[in-house]
């Protein structure tokens, strides 16, 4: 506990792999502090990599349609999915979970995949972008670029007046550590859900992240490494809790 990087690659002289590695390190710190009753791996086949742990998709589809039922102009709920790779399993997942058409999903990757994007997804947009790290004293961010900071986006989609977005699922290969600070920034929606694939565990990052988003209210309920693409990127799953719950857990 009082050196919690001693077996880190960036930090140790240990060369031995199985002691000096992302995995490591992994496998020794960080496990899940949260359960969730009902959680469920989302994606259309259920298996291998892109599906995400979702936690009580049921309370998600009820909350929709009760905020739907009190304003007929909200969006019930709404999805951000950064990083897609063409891949839309986990979009095609949490629609046929929750119903068509139930959750307005925005999915945001700078690659050419627009034209890939399933006809049968209802309320389904596909952004160019890349997510990067917010840039100051953007007030009205230009259109057309590649790259926008998280706050850029909320105000290109016009979403500054949602009070939540769902479920914040981010596969980004590495940009999660340059963009992680302006996802609890002030103007953005609580971020009730977030699903992240981190990529290896960077000696000046790793342990801010975690600890941020537990000192805000983030608690770990799901944690899965990708054994089959690379052990040393993790699925973890984060659930917004309310800040009674958190009195007296944090020192």
């Amino acid at each position: 506990m009082s050196a919690p990087l001693t077996f880190h690659p960036s930090y140790s002289q240990r060369k031995a792999k199985y002691f000096n590695s992302p995995e490591a390190w992994y496998q020794t710190n960080y496990e899940p502090n949260f359960s969730c009753p009902f959680e469920k791996r989302i994606g259309y086949n259920m298996n291998g990599d892109g599906p995400k742990w979702i936690c009580d998709p049921h309370r998600i589809k009820k909350i929709a349609i009760e905020r739907k039922a009190k304003d007929p102009n909200h969006p019930g709920c709404v999805i951000y999915s950064i990083g897609s790779n063409g891949d839309f399993n986990f979009e095609l997942g949490m629609q046929k979970e929750l119903g068509e058409g139930t959750c307005e999903i925005h999915i945001f990757d700078p690659g050419a995949y627009g034209h890939l994007v399933p006809k049968e997804l209802k309320r389904t947009f596909y952004h160019p972008w890349a997510l990067e790290k917010q840039q100051e004293n953007v007030t009205t961010p230009e259109k057309g670029l590649e790259k926008y900071g998280l706050n850029d986006i909320i105000k290109l989609l016009g979403h500054e007046h949602l009070d939540v977005i769902d479920v914040f699922k981010i596969d980004c290969d590495k940009c999660e550590w340059r963009t992680y600070m302006d996802w609890l920034a002030d103007g953005i929606p609580m971020l009730h859900q977030i699903q992240v694939e981190v990529h290896g565990a960077p000696g000046g990052k790793v342990i801010d992240f975690f600890d941020t988003f537990e000192k805000n209210g983030y608690l770990r309920f799901h944690k899965e490494p990708n054994i089959q693409f690379d052990p040393s990127c993790l699925e973890y799953a984060f659930l917004k809790v309310d800040p009674a719950f958190m009195e007296g857990k944090i020192v």
